[in-house]
């Protein structure tokens, strides 16, 4: 049977009207995206509810610390992973706003049920007050459950359970508390980009609630490592391009993870405490963290805060790293609170600028940061076309790195095959290329100790290492009592003496040193003055 000319025009005109329409339905068009520049891939979305049976589980823990043991099960640590993905167009099961906000409730009790759903929606309410900003006065329009409808009943890009597209895709990992309610457009918008995007709540040792502590930190970066090994296991995920992107104490988190882990390569810090003076109390607080072992590419996005300083990040001098503040923003803004204020005005209280065109900046900051830094595109990051079309960003500026030394591995190989001078030459070609302490305080111990077994009887190499470290750290007590104790042990009696009475005299202001190390030192010091002046 032949098509008339005008059923063919029909034919092929349906057809573009069902492609239109499927193009919407999978990436454009989504008022919860607001003006996102949306990717080439629909976006697929499921979650993954799994245990570490090897430790107990934890019971669900609000903001003020009271416990709900009913929202809790008990077959191990419990972990909700939310993974949105590139997926293929037309499949999957199209979802709601309210979908993930129901997640909520699903943290430690993985049953689904409407006990379970109004516990998350009111906890949503609860969070959503407490983040307003501080400084405003009590406001009658704070988020109620009728406010809240409006946004449960948003179409979002992701489609449950969507068949991912064909390839391996860059992952980025995306802890948050309130995963994945809190967070959900960013990730949307950078899986409609080809990136495997994964939001997580790390918890604490004995509820869901992270712990704002030293210990804190070092249990979310487990929880991080475990949900990692978990991605790891999908056969769409590039494990060679891992990056970190948090917001909040989570940024922090972020570093610690990566100071240990060489499997990450890039971090965003997405108006995260990491550089604040209090959270780098909290992580050099930690053995697990040496900053010196951060040598990828961070993005810093803030915005004003008393307690935020790019000098706290001023150590970090073997990573590249780039700022962008944000005059018009607050820090829960880049979540997706930011977009919500087109919907309910002042959610989280009034800002100066127009919050969801600030959000909208930072994603693409954001996005433009690992397509240059993981997918390997060029280009300036702070293109001036791009920020001058962007007035909530006033301020840019990047910090490159400098060359790093050899792992602690290699330095040990190289003075087995070449002697302690390749060490040296090491050391001053660093100094030449402008890296004033090629070696940090940690490394002049580890070495120290390593010497000591059997490669060094009569003291020579280690004399010299500490040459080098009281070169980089001339005001440090203890490197200089090792100046002097080994200058001691090669008869160097004099040069021994006035390190020793250095070392003293520092003592009492190294912030280094304990209480307890200050006075085994003084101690030691004292002994070995008296000896020497017999």
């Amino acid at each position: 049977m032949k098509m008339t000319a005008a059923k063919r025009y029909t034919a092929i005109l349906i057809l573009f009207v069902l492609i239109g329409c499927q193009q919407q339905d999978t990436v454009n068009n989504f008022p919860i995206m607001g003006n996102l520049p949306m990717g080439e891939y629909p976006v697929g979305f499921r979650a993954l509810f799994t245990y570490d049976d090897a430790k107990n589980a934890v019971p669900f823990s609000d903001w003020d610390g009271n416990l709900y043991p009913e929202h809790t099960s008990g077959e191990g640590r419990q972990y909700q992973i939310n993974i949105w993905y590139p997926a293929q167009a037309g499949s999957g099961t199209p979802l709601k706003y309210v979908d993930y906000i129901d997640l909520m409730g699903r943290q430690t009790n993985f049953g689904e049920s409407e006990k379970q759903k109004n516990f998350a929606r009111q906890i949503f309410i609860t969070q959503t007050r407490k983040l307003r900003n501080i400084k405003e006065p009590e406001n009658k329009t704070e988020l109620n459950t009728a406010q809240l409808n409006q946004l449960l009943d948003l179409h979002v890009p992701g489609r449950l359970n969507a068949t991912a597209a064909k390839g391996k895709y860059p992952v980025v990992l995306y802890p948050n508390g309130s995963s994945p309610a809190y967070q959900n457009i960013t990730c949307e918008f950078l899986a409609s980009h080809g990136y495997i995007t994964v939001a997580f709540a790390p918890k604490g040792r004995f509820s869901s609630g992270m712990e704002i502590s030293t210990i804190g930190l070092e249990v979310a970066v487990d929880d991080l490592e475990f949900v990692l090994g978990k991605i790891a296991e999908e056969s769409n995920a590039d494990m060679d391009q891992v990056a970190i992107l948090a917001n909040a104490i989570s940024s922090s988190v972020g570093a610690a993870a990566i100071s240990r882990n060489e499997k990450f390569k890039a971090l965003i810090s997405l108006e995260g405490g990491f550089i604040s003076a209090f959270e780098q109390r909290l992580l050099n607080g930690s053995a697990f963290y040496q900053p010196q072992n951060i040598q990828v590419p961070i993005l810093f996005i803030y915005s004003p805060h008393p307690s935020i300083d790019p000098k706290y990040a001023s150590h970090l001098k073997y990573a590249d790293q780039y700022y962008a503040h944000f005059s018009k923003m607050s820090e829960f803004a880049m979540l997706n609170y930011g977009m919500f204020d087109a919907f309910i005005p002042d959610i989280i209280g009034k800002h100066s600028g127009n919050t969801q065109k600030g959000f909208e900046a930072a994603n693409e900051l954001v996005l433009r940061f690992l397509n240059q830094k993981i997918k390997g595109t060029q280009g300036d990051l702070f293109d001036a076309t791009f920020i001058a079309s962007r007035d909530h960003i006033d301020t840019t500026f990047a910090l490159p790195r400098l060359p790093a030394p050899p792992n602690m591995a290699i330095l040990k190989d190289i003075f087995r095959k070449e002697g302690f001078a390749a060490i040296e030459n090491i050391y001053q070609q660093l100094k030449s290329d402008g890296n004033t302490q090629p070696f940090s305080k940690e490394f002049y111990t580890d070495y120290r100790n390593w010497l000591a077994w059997k490669k060094d009887e009569d003291y020579q190499y280690r004399l010299r290492l500490y040459e080098l470290a009281y070169d980089s750290y001339p005001e440090s007590a203890r490197i200089n009592y090792y100046m002097a104790n080994y200058s001691m042990k090669r008869t160097l009696n004099e040069q021994a003496k006035r390190f020793y009475r250095q070392a003293l005299s520092l003592s009492e202001l190294d912030e280094d040193l304990s209480a307890s190390e200050k006075t085994n030192l003084r101690k030691y010091a004292t002994e070995d003055l008296k000896s020497l002046m017999k």
